[in-house]
């Protein structure tokens, strides 16, 4: 790219001084220009940054739409090293309340249930119900918590460049930039009109798509869930409690392992592999921690004994990582979507010894 640069030096002052102290005019007028033109390069690099107001702004209304729009669709998950799934999600009105419907697109599949907080795993091959307490619903909702404190650590732009139509709706695109590398770099499109979460994207320091969550078809408006249709005779199925909130068993994690990442709740909750019983108590605590973006899970057992019951190490699978050992003598484990060394912060900071 070239660029032209003219000036207009008044006739007079060359006449009144010598060739040299024009010359050094005329190069101090060139070096002025640069330097405005550098400014402005600058400011321009930076435009597309939001305002702290405009992203709150903006994530209050994705919030809003994640959480009270009604909608049916079918969506794609794909994760880097792992099997592709597919899933029809709808969300609406049942018994009064909003609710959401998850069911998976696969044989042996599974209907979950969100609402108020209380995840519902409905099993058909085994006619079991799988209960366990959560703070968070998945996709479409991508934020959560206040989001003056996302902010803190992520940086967002829009994308216009990027704007396209997904599932036949016109969509806005925005691009998540993390402050430190403890945190996934996310890629945003909503619709244009509610708000609504149509596709993320999570991309490592390479700048590789490590994530992509995104919806294959979608109709935003009124839906009511049919529950029987989906899950016939439910009530009669057996109840097996996976989690509940804590119940005055004392909390062995801080509060804030890792800067950012602040405790969201903490549940107590029973180990279960297959082919084990896990009995009737509750043997691990686990603590969900986040930034509103990004969450990360602590759990550590109760009781302390040498046993290990998690495989042992710090890895990453797709936008996964996992960091598990023996710290004082209880098995602790820490995993979520975010890179290896922030597992193994949480790991080195989990438990109040």
């Amino acid at each position: 790219m070239t660029f032209k640069i003219s000036f207009s030096v008044p006739l007079g002052i060359c006449c009144v001084v010598d060739r040299l102290d024009c010359a050094k005019l005329f190069l101090g007028l060139v070096l002025g220009a640069i330097g405005m033109f550098n400014l402005s390069v600058a400011t321009a690099g930076e435009g597309d940054a939001l305002t702290k107001r405009h992203v709150l702004q903006l994530i209050e209304k994705i919030q809003t739409a994640g959480l009270r729009e009604t909608f049916t669709g079918t969506a794609l998950f794909e994760t880097s090293g792992a099997a592709r799934r597919m899933s029809n999600i709808s969300q609406g009105v049942s018994d009064g309340a909003i609710k959401r419907k998850v069911v998976s697109l696969k044989k042996n599949h599974v209907v979950e249930i969100y609402s108020d907080n209380t995840l519902e795993q409905y099993l058909p091959s085994k006619k079991v119900v799988m209960i366990s307490k959560v703070s968070r619903a998945g996709f479409p909702n991508i934020f959560s918590g206040d989001p003056s404190h996302i902010t803190n650590y992520y940086v967002f732009s829009r994308k216009p460049e990027l704007d396209s139509v997904i599932v036949k709706l016109k969509t806005l695109a925005y691009e998540i930039v993390p402050t430190d590398t403890l945190r996934w770099k996310l890629r945003l499109w909503i619709d244009a009109k509610s708000s609504l979460p149509v596709s993320v994207e999570y991309i490592d320091s390479t700048g590789s798509v490590i994530k992509r969550e995104a919806f294959t078809s979608l109709n935003i408006g009124s839906s009511n869930i049919d529950m029987d249709s989906a899950i016939p005779n439910r009530k009669a199925w057996r109840k097996f409690y996976v989690s509940r909130y804590k119940n005055g068993i004392e909390n062995f994690f801080y509060n804030e392992p890792v800067k950012g990442f602040k405790l969201v709740n903490c549940f107590d909750s029973k180990f279960h592999r297959s082919g084990m019983d896990s009995g009737s108590e509750y043997n691990q605590n686990h603590c969900l921690f986040s930034d509103g973006v990004a969450h990360v899970s602590l759990v550590a057992f109760y009781e302390r004994e040498s046993n290990m019951y998690f495989r042992v190490g710090n890895w990453t699978k797709g936008c996964s990582s996992f960091k598990s050992g023996i710290v004082s003598n209880r098995s602790v484990i820490s995993f979520g979507c975010v890179p290896k060394e922030t597992v193994q912060f949480f790991f080195n900071n989990s438990v109040v010894r």
